[in-house]
């Protein structure tokens, strides 16, 4: 006997309870409104899971602003999460008026993913070669200058053991910049760089 079929409502409170549990332990995707124009205005899309074409979802693939509601999200140039990456978190109220605000050169945006929230405390070590060799830095907090901090700008792999982080090629978070989630890269070229440049690092914010 299916005690659940047997008790109303009580399959209902069941998958309400998985999904509560299954967002605490994974994390939840959060939700993310990307706007055609600047300043929130024109053609909206509201998403609130991974998009691999937004052109399947009859959205120009022309973002200008972006809100965040909750979560982290990464916005690629190309389809199918490809090419150059732009995160869009809680920083600032999770508000971007403009794509300069991300630090785009144009309004291009073709594919959009979450970021994967990780629980455990924001930490990562850095390692001057590839291969995890080579001088070793440790970091739980932001990073706005690599080379003033730690005399070094170039960072050629990354374990990141705790929280999500945004490396950036440029100080003062500007610049191309690549999103790490919890895992080990051996080389620059896994978090999708094409050289070990790095200028400053901060953590992901999810609220």
């Amino acid at each position: 006997m299916n005690i659940f079929n047997k008790v109303p409502g009580l399959v209902q409170q069941t998958s309400k309870l998985g999904s509560v549990l299954q967002r605490a332990f994974y994390g939840s995707s959060g939700r993310v409104t990307l706007f055609e124009q600047r300043n929130f205005a024109g053609r909206r899309l509201d998403l609130s899971s991974d998009c691999s074409r937004l052109s399947d979802r009859s959205f120009p693939e022309r973002c200008n602003s972006v809100q965040v509601e909750s979560g982290a999200w990464v916005g690629y140039e190309h389809e199918n999460f490809r090419g150059r990456q732009y995160l869009w978190d809680m920083s600032d109220r999770g508000e971007y008026n403009c794509y300069d605000k991300w630090c785009a050169q144009a309004d291009h945006i073709a594919s959009v993913r979450s970021v994967k929230q990780d629980t455990n405390p924001a930490r990562a070590q850095l390692f001057e070669r590839a291969g995890y060799s080579g001088k070793k830095m440790d970091i739980q907090d932001d990073i706005p200058n690599l080379m003033s901090r730690y005399s070094l700008n170039r960072i050629a792999s990354i374990r990141v053991l705790g929280g999500a982080w945004v490396v950036y090629q440029e100080p003062n978070y500007r610049g191309p910049h690549y999103v790490l989630e919890k895992r080990d890269y051996n080389n620059f070229t896994d978090w999708g760089s094409q050289n070990s440049t790095v200028g400053s690092m901060r953590r992901v914010r999810f609220n």
